[in-house]
């Protein structure tokens, strides 16, 4: 006879059945897509009185309870449902409008809640929550058909336990990460919408310090045109040198904007790093004699060539002077050094003073913008050192300064890679012929004194001009009147002149020689104008050799 185990098999169980119960209809039925098609079956109630018509009929992994009802709310059918023996060990999940009150959490959890969720809900959240004690009571059951031991039901109970507190930890982690990076994003757009609010801002401000010192700068021109005494002359100077320091100071301000969204682009070459700083003293000659201040040059740099942009390395010099000579004493010396430690490597430049001195507290926050150091006596928005600083490290150099303290002077040093001269080493531009006269020029500008100061100007240097303040003005005139080069500010009162230009071209068949006038001198506005077909694009105040020398570029080469 064949021996026959003694174990019975125990028959296979039905799906675990999981209760949902809740008075809203929609809710019920999103519940119901979030958990259905998994391996439990659902059982849906919207009122209490069914919840426990179908606990009486059958066991259940867990209860999706619903807080707010309105026969019995979700806090008292959970009282009844572990009052019975049968029902007192179902886990409820409680669903709930409100983020987590304290009252509606602390009543859950003492009637036997195991968790708290509130709407709307993540249906992952819920689904991987319900998944969790519908695999408990899978194994629950299990245990008890395999008859084993308490102690061991109660380690797979711990186990279970321990399970689910990682998945919960696992979950609150991706959604604090989640929430982290939600924030960060919201941050950064916020963070980009202002830069960019600050940069329309300064571009606007730009525009409109800009556009009356063109009428100052071309009046100041044409009155060193005539037979002044010396004293006026003086006063001349006085208004030459303010306006170019208030169209310095808007430059400032346009730069460190630059800078800081990564828009500023060198043109690098081989410089002579002497030939610079001659053209930067040259440049600041009328304030260090205006002060009696002496330059003593020892430019000793045996090869002084660095690969740099001329005119920003000029600029970096240009202000460590105007600084100098702004804050250094009457009857005192700048001692302007070059040197080299080593063959080769990099070229120092020290440029000192024996002015008013830097406090120490206040030397590691003279290159932060803003910053003024001990020197706050003086004019300026503190701008300077920043961009120096900036302008510096994008040709891979290093600025540091130091002093004694106040009233012991200052000395600036710039540390610059060397480079092998090539070509035209010192960056200079090639000095341009201006455009002979007799020209058929065709200006338009909608700013009174800037045109009639920047026409009598051009008249005076033998130019044929005719004049317009409009768009519509404009086209009036090129229909009857032949010119050679047109000039027209960007800001017109009937339109932009990128428009002006585009209706010439369709008026004659193609774009005229074009220059732009602009208080707008960002990157982007040089680009939009180009862009348009001008082949210059001058930010104002203008000077006026500035726009000799355009016309010159852009001069018919037949008439002479």
């Amino acid at each position: 006879m064949t021996a026959h185990s003694s174990t019975q098999k125990v028959p296979p169980r039905e799906k675990p059945t999981v209760l949902v119960v809740d008075d809203d209809t929609k809710n019920l039925l999103a519940i119901e897509s979030v958990l259905n098609g998994a391996s439990y079956k659902l059982i849906k109630a919207q009122t209490g009185g069914e919840a426990l018509m179908a606990l009486m009929d059958g066991d259940f992994a867990a209860i999706v309870l619903d807080v707010q009802m309105p026969d019995m709310s979700g806090i008292e059918l959970a009282k009844m449902i572990k009052h019975r023996k049968r029902t007192q060990h179902i886990p409820i999940i409680f669903l709930t409008a409100h983020y987590r009150e304290d009252e509606h959490a602390v009543l859950g959890y003492d009637v036997g809640a195991v968790d708290y969720l509130t709407k709307p809900i993540n249906p992952a959240v819920l689904r991987s929550k319900v998944n969790v004690f519908v695999d408990l009571f899978r194994k629950t059951c299990a245990l008890a058909d395999m008859n084993i031991t308490a102690q061991a039901a109660e380690e797979a109970l711990r186990l279970a336990n321990m399970e689910l507190a990682a998945r919960n930890e696992a979950l609150e982690r991706e959604a604090e990460e989640r929430e982290r990076r939600i924030r960060a994003e919201s941050a950064q757009a916020e963070a980009e919408e202002a830069n960019a609010a600050k940069d329309r801002f300064l571009a606007m401000l730009s525009h409109e310090l800009r556009t009356p010192l063109s009428p100052i700068v071309h009046a100041v021109a044409l009155i060193e045109e005539m037979e002044c005494p010396p004293a006026i002359r003086e006063h001349i100077a006085t208004i030459q040198r303010n306006v170019r320091l208030e169209a310095r100071l808007i430059d400032d301000l346009l730069d460190l904007a630059r800078i800081r969204n990564g828009k500023l682009r060198l043109e690098l070459q081989p410089v002579d790093v002497h030939e610079v700083l001659r053209q930067a003293i040259k440049i600041c000659q009328a304030d260090l004699a205006a002060r009696r201040i002496q330059v003593v040059e020892k430019l000793e740099a045996p090869d002084p060539h660095v690969r740099g942009d001329f005119a920003r390395l000029q600029q970096v010099f240009w202000n460590l002077l105007t600084n100098a000579a702004k804050f250094g004493h009457e009857d005192s010396i700048i001692e302007v050094r070059t040197f080299v430690t080593e063959p080769g490597s990099r070229i120092s430049i020290e440029i000192a003073d024996q002015g008013i001195g830097i406090a120490s507290e206040k030397l590691d926050r003279i290159f932060d913008a803003f910053e003024q150091g001990a020197r706050h006596s003086q004019a300026g928005l503190g701008l300077g050192l920043a961009i120096c600083k900036a302008l510096v490290e994008m040709h891979s150099g290093i600025i540091a300064v130091h002093s004694d303290g106040p009233n012991r002077g200052a000395t600036f040093i710039i540390r610059l890679p060397a480079a092998t001269p090539a070509g035209q080493p010192n960056g200079e531009k090639n000095h341009e012929v201006a455009a002979p006269p007799g020209l058929r020029l065709l200006v338009v500008e909608d700013h009174h004194d800037t045109l009639a100061t920047l026409t009598r100007l051009l008249m005076r240097r033998g130019y044929i001009v005719r004049t317009a303040g409009s768009i519509a003005e404009c086209l009036d005139i090129s229909r009857e009147y032949e010119y050679d080069v047109l000039i027209s500010d960007i800001g017109l009162p009937d339109g932009r002149g990128t428009e002006l230009l585009q209706q010439l071209s369709d008026l004659h068949g193609q774009p005229p020689p074009a220059i732009a006038m602009s208080g707008f001198g960002m990157d982007d506005d040089v680009e939009r104008s180009q862009q348009a077909g001008f082949s210059e694009h001058l930010t104002k105040p203008i000077e006026f050799s500035a726009l000799q020398h355009a016309i010159a570029r852009l001069a018919p080469r037949q008439i002479g």
